[in-house]
C-alpha cells in the first residue's frame, strides 16, 4: 500500500513539475510497469509443459500438478480471459508512445470518408477503456489463475491512458 503511494506522488510531481526528466522517468516506470503483468499474463495464457518425470502414484503431486477442472469448462474461461487481455493489451498499444494511431486514423478515414468514421474512431476508443475496466472488473470477482495478471495489467493500462498524454506534454514542452 506504501508503494502505491509513493508511485502515485511521484507520477503527480512529475505531471505537474515541468522538469522534463522527472516526467521522462515517469513516462518510463509507467511503460515498464504495465508491459510487465501484461506479459505475464500473455504466458499464462500458453498451455503449460508436461512435468519432465512421471508421477508415482503413491506419491503426492504438488499443488501446481494436480488436475484442474473440466476441459469444457476451463476452455470457456480461457476464451473470455483471452478476449479481456487482447483488448488491454490493444489499450496498452494505442497509448504506446510512438505508435502511429494518427496515422492508422487518417487512413481509415481515407478508406471511408464522411462524418461516419470520426463516430467510429470515438467508438473504438471508449470500447478501448470500457473494455479495460471491464476486464478489471471481471478479473476482480472472478477466480482463476489470470486474476491477478488481469487486474494488474488492466489497471496499469488504465492508468496509462490517463497520463501518457500528460507526460508526453510535459516532455514536448521543454
Amino acid at each position: 500500500m506504501r508503494r502505491m503511494k509513493v508511485l502515485h506522488i511521484a507520477f503527480f510531481i512529475a505531471a505537474t513539475s515541468t522538469h522534463d526528466r522527472a516526467a521522462f522517468v515517469a513516462l518510463v516506470a509507467l511503460i515498464v510497469g504495465a508491459s510487465i503483468p501484461l506479459a505475464y499474463a500473455w504466458a499464462r495464457v500458453l498451455p503449460e509443459d508436461a512435468p519432465p518425470f512421471k508421477i508415482e502414484p503413491g506419491s503426492f503431486p504438488p499443488a501446481g500438478m494436480e488436475p484442474g477442472d473440466s476441459p469444457a469448462k476451463r476452455r470457456r474461461a480461457d476464451l473470455v480471459s483471452l478476449a479481456l487481455l487482447t483488448c488491454v493489451t490493444l489499450t496498452y498499444l494505442v497509448r504506446f508512445p510512438g505508435v502511429p494511431v494518427a496515422t492508422m486514423a487518417q487512413s481509415i478515414q481515407s478508406v471511408s470518408p464522411g462524418s461516419n468514421t470520426a463516430w467510429l474512431l470515438f467508438a473504438a476508443k471508449d470500447f478501448l477503456v470500457i473494455g479495460t475496466g471491464l476486464a478489471a472488473c471481471i478479473g476482480t470477482v472472478r477466480p482463476g489463475p489470470m486474476r491477478v495478471p488481469l487486474v494488474a495489467a488492466a489497471a496499469m493500462a488504465l492508468t496509462m491512458w490517463l497520463l501518457v498524454p500528460i507526460l508526453q506534454s510535459v516532455l514536448l514542452s521543454s
